[in-house]
């Protein structure tokens, strides 16, 4: 530990001196006034000499929960200028001081970083006889906040002579060495820095001395993997320094004792919840066109309503001195930065996908008031230090209450003030989803979060890096080992010893009857399954007939929902899949409002409480919207301004004449060859029951039913003969014990479960996360009946589906409970209209672009390739050249003809067959169609000439297909250059199904 800085004269209060833990018996007793000061001589903290407190009256000023700690750390805050603690501080300093397991429950700014580090600081301090070795490990889940945290404690780690250093995965081979023979007191780190330090021969000496860990926002990690890879790693820090103390920083939770119990396992734990007094301004705003926006629509390209919002936003941000404006995904980031930069250079964008080096210098310029407002996604929730934020914008339902008090949260210049968020919501369902939310968080109802449950893959990895600590591990001690920590605190010795069988078949452990070791190839896997975040391939998403880039999809929407035909919107334009090939996505441009967002997929879920009540405030508005003292309340209770309420008043009228759903009941619309059932079961149950009925109509019909939800809809589209008769009747035959097995059978053919088991079997070891698509499905029937196909099916029941609220579903509608309402119609219901679109938000979506600019393209691409010309009737003379480059009839230079064939420039093997049938050789079989293929095509340049090349270059246009093109009476180049994007679109919608 470096040697703490120590003044001859020290600063310190003298009623604290006197009551600190720090002070000792003979300093006590040698106490004199001297004018402005007392004198307390000391004989000094730890190993350091004696030396002289020199104690001011006016230190009396500092409050309680800071006379706590070491005199050194009041000096230190005297010098800051602190002299009263924040709610968290207040009520989190004494609990850490005197040695529990804590955790912190505050809004980001409150402080509570500090309520954790200053009592460390007391701690490392007090050491009397500090041994080398790392003395706190604070664990941050993002580098950005590593980073952030760092340059805060720098002053305090000067100011105090305590070492403080940060590790994660951009740290220098060199900083890791110099770390591993000089350690730190606190090391700053990430989940897996952790994971990659316990391995260290070294590193793993230094974290002997740990006395303290803190994890900072718990709430993050707890429902992750990630984070029960940690709860693990914690459990293995204890078995080479004993038992230390736990500090958890939380954002406000639902169920806080889940999050203490995930920290801390079965030890107690204090949980300090230092929210009380916060109080939410929130308010819930429909802004609608004025004269002015038409204009600004024009200037922005896009619609007067969302002009109306954009400039709304506006005028909040020039009202406020810093705004951050939260959207839910990135590619709603980029569309509203994109619309912002044309009004105002003060707005920039943040989200995950930005290089680093471009963030920090977003939070920078912000921080230093050089912008007024940043455009950003989650990542912006977490304490990334950006300086103070006046005001919060919320762009749309943040869909949870835990996202809107975690971003309104943020606001606020002083602790002491209320937080103020504003959300800026769409019509219909927007409305009122944003306005229950925002009912919830000002009167603290969140969401409760869920602890990942023992998933077995992070479960392989751990019980692998057990061996790499251990070297010979005992199966006992492995498994006591393993379940102290939370989300395995369930786990059967069965489950536990499949998973190691399933190890040692691998050939990563040696396995024996009581214990285990490691095998060589133990080290490689181990450090290349350190992060448990699977890498998501990206798709780049390239127009057919331009060939030109329009952004990238993730992995996962191109698997679960881009399949041929399918219509979405990214960069705010609707595109048509035509085809999906390695790695690109084809795609023409439509102009379809109604398309589903490619970031529908980025979009968390509406929870099941959250759309019930939306369904509840449907029927309130529709029973008391139309008085004004109904208004009024709901208005105040909502926090709705007039616009919204209004509108929301007017979406749900327009549903009285076909009934308004109602909370405790299903309500069905049947149309031809169409239901909807209307529930209000949120995001996950409706996709769960979704899937499942999907299933069953499927068998019954004997083709497939497509299927659609949203948190409020369900959705199915059926063969022309069903009837409403065969609709209700496979709902009442569904039983609540079928719904897993029904899932089970169906989830293993459908694309999700080959990415997601593609994700599983490497963290597993049973692929390299370089594997082709074809071996997955080669191992998917060898591992059936293993931990990996059993954990790929948690994964899934965990992310995306929810089988026990379902069932209880299931439950209530066979107990009369949630009665049928059955309506058959010829059209749908305005409230059907969302899930009829395809769930689409029809939001900053432009016009499609001209089809004359679409053809300029094509155009360009067909005359930019490449080709080669052969003249058949030589066969003496070749050339290489760009199509834009011919003559409009090219001809032979050495002998005249213009019956010149078009062949690839790599396909040497027609030329020569040419040559040869020229030669009167004897040529096989194969040369001779390469032969008669070249000639179709020199006798359409005879004819068409340079047409002929153009055509010929167009994707998949063989000289059959350009023949019956050509064949056409185009009236102008433009209804040509049609017919062959037509003909490409066509190519790359069979292409898969020609041998």
């Amino acid at each position: 530990m470096a040697m703490h800085k120590t003044p001859i004269i020290q600063m310190v209060a003298i009623s604290f001196f006197m009551d600190s833990p720090y002070s000792t018996g003979g300093a006590r007793n040698k106490i004199n006034k001297t004018g402005e000061f007392y004198i307390v001589l000391g004989r000094g903290i730890g190993q350091l000499p004696k030396y002289i407190y020199a104690v001011s009256k006016k230190r009396n000023k500092m409050t309680k929960a800071f006379s706590m700690l070491h005199p050194l750390v009041k000096d230190a805050l005297e010098k800051k200028g602190f002299y009263s603690q924040t709610l968290p501080q207040e009520r989190g300093i004494p609990a850490i001081v005197k040695g529990r397991n804590v955790v912190i429950i505050a809004r980001t700014g409150s402080g509570k970083t500090e309520s954790a580090l200053l009592p460390i600081f007391s701690k490392i301090l007090s050491l009397k006889e500090p041994k080398k070795g790392i003395k706190a490990i604070y664990v941050a889940p993002l580098r950005a906040l590593n980073r952030d945290l760092l340059n805060r404690l720098k002053w305090w780690g000067e100011e105090l002579g305590i070492d403080v250093q940060v590790r994660h995965g951009d740290t220098t081979q060199y900083e890791r060495r110099k770390q591993a023979l000089f350690p730190p007191d606190i090391l700053i780190t990430t989940p897996e820095t952790v994971q990659a330090m316990l391995t260290g021969r070294v590193m793993r000496e230094n974290l002997k001395t740990v006395r303290t860990v803190v994890v900072d926002e718990v709430h993050e990690l707890a429902p992750d993997k990630r984070g029960t890879q940690l709860s693990v790693g914690l459990e293995r820090i204890v078995r080479l320094s004993g038992e230390f103390q736990r500090i958890g920083l939380s954002a406000t939770v639902g169920a806080p004792s889940e999050i203490a119990g995930f920290l801390c396992g079965s030890r107690p734990c204090t949980i300090i919840d230092a929210t009380a007094k916060t109080m939410f301004d929130i308010r819930v705003e429909y802004p609608v066109p004025e004269p002015g926006d038409e204009e600004l629509a024009n200037t922005l390209s896009t619609t007067p309503q969302t002009a109306a919002r954009v400039r709304r936003i506006k005028e909040l941000v020039d009202k406020n001195e810093s705004v951050l404006a939260f959207v839910n995904t990135r590619e709603m980031a980029e569309a509203l930065s994109s619309r912002f930069n044309l009004l105002t250079e003060d707005v920039d964008v943040h989200h995950s996908s930005l290089a680093k080096t471009v963030r920090i210098d977003t939070e920078k310029r912000f921080k230093d008031q050089e912008l007024k407002c940043i455009i950003c996604t989650s990542s912006m929730e977490l304490g990334i230090d950006v300086g103070t934020v006046s005001l919060v914008i919320q762009y749309m339902s943040p869909r949870q209450v835990s996202r809107l008090i975690q971003r309104v949260g943020r606001s606020g210049h002083r602790y002491d003030e209320t937080p103020t968020g504003v959300i800026i919501a769409l019509e219909g369902d927007d409305i009122l989803e944003s306005a229950v939310i925002a009912r919830r968080a000002r009167a603290h109802e969140l969401e409760a979060p869920l602890v990942y449950e023992e998933p077995f893959d992070v479960l392989a990895h751990q019980l692998l890096g057990l061996s790499m600590d251990m070297g010979d591990v005992s199966r006992d001690e492995a498994y006591a080992l393993v379940t102290r920590a939370y989300p395995y605190r369930s786990l059967t010795r069965e489950r536990f010893d499949a998973v190691l069988e399933l190890l040692a078949s691998l050939r990563l452990i040696w396995l024996e009857e009581s214990s285990y070791h490691k095998s060589k190839f133990a080290l490689t896997y181990y450090f290349e399954n350190l992060s448990v975040i699977p890498d998501v391939k990206k798709y780049r998403v390239v127009e057919l007939g331009s060939n030109r880039s329009i952004g990238v999809l993730d992995e996962e929407f191109v698997v679960d929902r881009a399949n041929i035909g399918m219509t979405f919107v990214i960069k705010g334009r609707a595109w048509n899949v035509i085809d999906v090939d390695e790695g690109v996505v084809f795609v023409e441009e439509v102009a379809n409002i109604a398309a589903a967002p490619a970031w529908e997929g980025e979009l968390i879920p509406v929870p099941y409480d959250i759309a019930q009540e939306v369904t509840t405030l449907r029927t309130s508005i529709s029973e008391k919207g139309s008085s004004i003292e109904g208004r009024e309340a709901l208005c105040s209770e909502y926090a709705l301004d007039s616009a919204a309420f209004e509108e929301a008043e007017r979406y749900v009228s327009s549903q009285k004449e076909f009934d308004v759903p109602r909370k405790g009941e299903i309500l069905l619309e049947f149309l031809p060859a169409l239901a909807i059932f209307h529930t209000g079961f949120g995001s996950v149950v409706n996709e769960t029951l979704g899937r499942t009925l999907a299933a069953l109509y499927s068998n019954k019909f004997g083709s497939s039913v497509a299927m659609k939800s949203d948190p409020y809809r369900i959705g199915f589209r059926f063969p022309a003969a069903a009837t409403v008769d065969d609709v209700v009747s496979v709902l009442d035959g569904l039983r609540p014990e079928d719904v897993r097995p029904i899932l089970e059978l169906s989830l293993k053919r459908t694309n999700l479960f080959f990415w997601k088991f593609s994700h599983v079997a490497t963290r597993f070891g049973v692929l390299s996360k370089e594997a082709e698509k074809y071996k997955v499905k080669a191992v998917l029937s060898y591992y059936e009946d293993t931990p990996v196909y059993e954990e790929t099916l948690k994964e899934l029941f965990t992310d995306k589906l929810d089988v026990v609220t379902t069932e209880e579903v299931v439950c209530q509608y066979h107990a009369g409970e949630l009665p049928l309402i059955v309506h058959e119609r010829k059209h749908h219901s305005p409230l059907a209209a969302p899930l009829m679109a395809k769930f689409g938000f029809g939001e900053l979506i432009g016009p499609k672009r001209p089809e004359k600019e679409i053809l300029k393209l094509l155009k360009k691409r067909l005359e930019e390739r490449r080709v080669r010309l052969f003249c058949v009737h030589c066969a003496r003379w070749h050339a290489s050249m760009k199509v834009g480059h011919m003559s409009d009839y090219p001809k032979c230079p050495l002998c005249g003809a213009r019956f010149i064939a078009i062949i690839d420039k790599k396909d040497e093997m027609t030329r020569k067959a040419l040559i040869k049938r020229k030669k009167k050789q004897t040529i096989s079989e194969e040369e001779e169609e390469l032969v008669i293929r070249a000639k179709r095509s020199a006798d359409l340049m005879l004819v068409y000439g340079k047409k002929a090349a153009l055509a010929l270059s167009a994707r998949g246009v063989g000289a059959q297909t350009a023949a019956r093109i050509l064949a056409k009476m185009h009236p102008d180049e433009d209804a040509l250059l049609k017919d062959l994007l037509e003909a490409e679109k066509t190519y790359a919608r069979t292409r898969r199904f020609w041998d």
